[in-house]
């Protein structure tokens, strides 16, 4: 299983960056995404700006715009 960041432009939906979660912090996202059940971890979440902060810092990468809409899905 893998989960992936994808950015969005706000006003034409068009994806503008897909990042990948380091698989080493799984049980880190599971903890922040606050996912209670095994399932919860195949839906797509849109992000809040204090979990966009946290994947920032563990990703490395400027995820979060005034035009931007930020979800993490899972692809595998």
């Amino acid at each position: 299983m893998k989960h992936v960041i994808e950015v969005f432009d706000r006003r034409t939906e068009d994806l503008l960056l897909t990042v990948d979660v380091p698989g080493s912090r799984r049980e880190a996202l599971r903890t922040l995404m606050s996912w209670q059940q095994p399932e919860d971890e195949f839906d797509g979440h849109d992000l809040s700006p204090e979990q966009i902060k946290v994947l920032e810092d563990w990703t490395g990468k400027s995820l979060l715009g005034a035009n931007h809409i930020v979800q993490l899905v899972c692809t595998e």
